[in-house]
């Protein structure tokens, strides 16, 4: 969210003229027991997941909020935003860009204190989302190239899951 809200400001100073941007995002099912945000205490347990959940709608549906404003405000002429939750737990970050780039990061887990809403604060295992360190691989012309079979299988995967595991709200 905060990188799409950097590109609005670029946009809207004409640094960058995109015609159109299409985002597929793939979430986690909501359902899903994750290993993450875990005390060992099922209330406190459960009080992590209900705060994961409330953070991840928030961020898409302000991701959908802005998106729209740039149709609607006429910065970018085409702009798709669909998004899909699968039964997988994440265990790293991945944006692939134009199919030809890759930014791929892995979660390193670790405990930390998180503050629950109702005040209380717990030790949890988590993952080091916002700051996880990402490696950037670029296609070029050799097919066997090692950025390129990087960028193409992590494409192949993501389309994979996105067509045979991810699920539409």
């Amino acid at each position: 969210m905060a990188h799409i809200r950097t590109q609005t400001e670029r946009i809207r100073a004409r640094q960058i003229a995109p015609e159109r941007v299409a985002l597929r995002m793939l979430l986690p099912s909501e359902d899903l027991d994750l290993p993450y945000w875990r005390t060992g205490d099922p209330e406190e347990d459960r009080a992590l997941k209900d705060r994961y959940l409330d953070i991840a709608r928030r961020h898409t549906t302000s991701l959908r909020t802005l998106l729209k404003d740039w149709r609607t405000m006429k910065l970018v002429p085409s702009v798709e935003l669909e998004i899909r939750w699968a039964p997988l737990v994440p265990a790293f970050k991945l944006y692939l860009i134009n199919g030809s780039e890759a930014l791929h990061g892995l979660y390193q887990v670790f405990p930390r204190a998180i503050e629950l809403p109702d005040g209380r604060e717990v030790v949890a295992t988590d993952v080091f989302g916002l700051g996880a360190l990402l490696t950037h691989h670029v296609k070029d012309a050799d097919p066997h190239a090692q950025d390129t079979v990087f960028v193409e299988g992590l494409q192949a995967w993501f389309d994979s899951v996105w067509e045979h595991l991810g699920v539409s709200p």
